[in-house]
């Protein structure tokens, strides 16, 4: 391991917010760090900040050495991003790093400029947020260039792109979601209840998000022997989302499901369903930010699902065994591609996927640590990943004891 000081912090232009098509409503995450950081300190995995030309050296307990990673928030406040930010940061501790945390602000130069000035502070790796297949390339040539390894995370890039970097030195691999999959995901769910007849409000159809996530409900639904009858492709924002759900409820009042493919889209679906009371439908939604688990608590929303943040820990954990100096791969000897499964949460789970998902990590400091070491390999990490259930990590917090049975069967029972 090699020892660094940190020198260097840098300032953050202000910018103008532009829209987030992967990620839920805005918000600050409860229990996160979604204030807004002065752009002058780091903040560290205890919590603590530090500014940039006073922060002090420190080692990991029982070690003379440490690294620093830099990690990329592309817009604090953004409730979503802001949990990963939190789940960065409790993997730092649980792995003994030090977290370098930058506000990108929404801006995508910002995403380049800042993998500059974490490369310029002395950071020994970079796990990176990628919103755009356009950045992977770029931000691992920055990578390459320095020296130091990186990996990804949240959003999958096409295989095109992936092929242009799986080949790199320092590239350690990326956790992500698949959004076909989320789609998928919540299709199979809605059939799984019996419903038979679909309407889905989404995003543009120039949105590759939305679309697969389209694609993937409707090939599964269908495939169950249900069938989409209309797609409301459209703006994001909740006041074109509510015209466009109001125009396909009215013109299909048959319908038994609704499919929501964001969280703004959702909260203006729930807004349009109480327009029509004629509608006996049941909503389901993608993403959890904090108007989607209101919704699932007061019963408007059916179900909703996600990756629920932990693409960040499974990343992180790439990027330390390669720092470490062993690179976790797959079968053909390339990086790591891990695909974090979506779940589906019920309404009758969400005070539990609140106590223990939001408010805490749903992985233990143990089980984090249990990714890293010179005798792990991806059988490792795919069998934690397919182990990753609503009911799973539950079982594995009860037996914990960081939640009753009382609570465990009382969640079942709703």
């Amino acid at each position: 391991m090699r020892r660094k000081k940190l020198t260097s912090l840098f300032a953050i232009g202000l910018s103008m917010v532009m829209m987030l098509t992967a990620c839920g409503s805005s918000g600050t995450a409860s229990g996160t760090a979604g204030d807004e950081a002065d752009a002058s300190t780091v903040q560290t995995g205890s919590g603590q900040e530090e500014t940039g030309n006073e922060a002090e050296e420190s080692d990991n307990e029982g070690s003379d050495t440490t690294y620093t990673i830099g990690f990329n928030n592309y817009l604090k406040g953004i409730y979503s991003l802001d949990i990963l930010e939190k789940n960065f940061l409790t993997t730092c501790e649980a792995l003994g790093v030090e977290p370098m945390v930058v506000n990108d602000e929404g801006k995508v130069e910002n995403c380049v400029t800042n993998v500059d000035n974490m490369i310029a502070a002395g950071v020994d790796g970079i796990v990176f947020f990628g919103i755009s297949d356009t950045l992977f390339p770029v931000v691992a040539q920055k990578c390459e260039e320095a020296g130091i390894p990186y990996a990804f995370f949240d959003h999958m890039p096409s295989d095109d792109i992936l092929s242009q970097i799986q080949g790199n030195e320092n590239y350690a691999g990326i956790a992500a979601t698949v959004d076909t999959y989320t789609g998928n995901n919540i299709g199979e769910y809605a059939a799984e209840a019996g419903l038979k007849k679909a309407i889905v409000v989404t995003g543009e159809t120039t949105d590759t998000t939305h679309s697969a996530r389209t694609n993937g409900f409707k090939e599964k639904f269908e495939a169950a022997g249900g069938k989409v009858l209309a797609e409301g492709y459209g703006t994001v924002t909740i006041s074109d989302a509510m015209q466009r759900a109001n125009d396909l409820l009215t013109a299909h009042p048959d319908v038994d499901c609704v499919y929501a493919t964001n969280g703004d889209v959702g909260v203006a679906t729930i807004e349009a369903l109480a327009k029509h009371p004629e509608v006996n439908a049941k909503l389901y939604v993608t993403d959890l930010d904090p108007d989607i688990l209101t919704g699932l608590e007061e019963g408007t929303i059916a179900a909703a699902n996600g990756a629920h943040w932990v693409n960040i820990d499974y990343a992180t954990a790439l990027l330390v065994n390669k720092l470490n100096g062993h690179g976790i791969t797959n079968e053909d000897g390339t990086p790591a591609r891990l695909v974090v499964p979506v779940m589906t949460l019920p309404n009758n789970y969400v005070d539990l996927y609140n106590s223990q998902w939001i408010e805490k990590s749903p992985y233990s400091t143990e089980e984090i640590q249990s990714l890293v070491g010179n005798d792990i390999s991806i059988d490792d990490f795919n069998a934690m990943l397919e182990d990753y259930t609503i009911e799973n990590r539950l079982q594995a917090k009860l037996d914990a004891g960081e939640i009753t049975q009382e609570e465990f069967d009382a969640a079942k029972d709703k």
